[in-house]
């Protein structure tokens, strides 16, 4: 039997599952950082053996730590388990980082999963049982939209918090819609993306080595690459994306096969392509600049789509 430790706050007790409990009743004995934890009278009812204090974990004993406790890291950095509940942690380490939410998000998201299958089912809401994948679309453009404009106006707390719930709440719906039909839920939209972002950062979650953002984000494209099976590296690219964020995307895929202007080489061909536009009765010099105009945006590290939407704001609000 290996040490355990179980991180839960004294307000989260009732979020505690079976297989802890049990775990926990099993052991020689229990540690606890303080005596006032609710689980510390429980567990003396049952017959454990309970302490307080930082002693070390023998092989058979457990801790309850509480899921901000700095020593609740150190321990998984030592190896021992760490256990958040229903979620299921590819490793200790990442156990211990995702303990402060992880209990609070799992019963937050059962709430929203349990609240859109009220409103879509017999005695829910008629407007939502009305609507389909196609009927959501713009609502799930719409309420994207929102969201970058929350980031542009820097309204980080509430209104940010209000704009992603509008946001989550057009996932949960859309997947509600297909578990009425048996494609998939909500529960496997969040394991389908739980187990790419773990192939896609053996860095993290494996033993590749990287030497900074710009090889990670080249080995992201890559494994993208693989697992979809792409034809060239500019398959896969939303028709409907804005003209600017799809060059934005078309540069940063043509990276992978040798494009990568720097920020002088950029600057030149803006320039030589807005001497053209000047003298020609065509767009398609101007064209050309807007697209070298995101090459020199790429070079500098700044998101071309983002830069011109503050600046829409910031004219507008001169003349508002």
């Amino acid at each position: 039997m290996t040490a355990l430790v179980v991180a839960l706050a004294p307000d989260e007790t009732g979020l505690l599952t079976l297989d802890e409990w049990d775990a926990l009743r099993s052991r020689r004995r229990v540690l606890f950082e303080r005596s006032d934890h609710p689980l510390v009278a429980r567990l003396e009812e049952a017959g454990v053996d309970v302490a307080v204090g930082d002693d070390p974990l023998g092989e058979d004993e457990a801790a309850v730590m509480e899921p901000g406790s700095p020593r609740l890291l150190e321990l998984a950095r030592a190896g021992i388990r760490i256990s958040i509940g229903p979620a299921s942690p590819p490793d200790p380490v990442s156990a211990a980082r995702g303990a402060p939410i992880a209990r609070r998000a799992a019963a937050a998201t059962a709430d929203l999963a349990t609240v859109m299958a009220r409103l879509r089912s017999s005695d829910g809401c008629p407007w939502d049982r009305e609507q389909s994948h196609e009927s959501l679309r713009v609502h799930l453009i719409e309420e994207a939209h929102e969201v970058l404009e929350a980031i542009d106006k820097g309204q980080f707390g509430e209104e940010l918090e209000d704009e992603l719930g509008d946001v989550l709440l057009q996932v949960a719906f859309h997947a509600q819609l297909a578990s009425e039909d048996g494609r998939f839920d909500l529960a496997g939209v969040a394991d389908r993306i739980v187990a790419k972002l773990l192939r896609r950062h053996p860095h993290v979650f494996g033993d590749v080595e990287v030497s900074g953002a710009g090889e990670v984000v080249r080995n992201w494209e890559a494994l993208k690459s693989e697992e979809k099976e792409r034809a060239g590296p500019f398959e896969g690219i939303p028709g409907s994306l804005p003209a600017l964020l799809t060059a934005y995307k078309v540069q940063k895929r043509a990276a992978q096969v040798g494009f990568e202007p720097d920020a002088r080489e950029a600057r030149t061909n803006l320039l030589a392509s807005l001497d053209r536009a000047g003298s020609s009765a065509s767009g398609d010099d101007l064209g050309e600049s807007l697209f070298w105009l995101v090459a020199v945006a790429r070079a500098a590290g700044v998101d071309p789509e983002g830069a011109l939407l503050r600046a829409i704001t910031k004219f507008r609000a001169r003349y508002e």
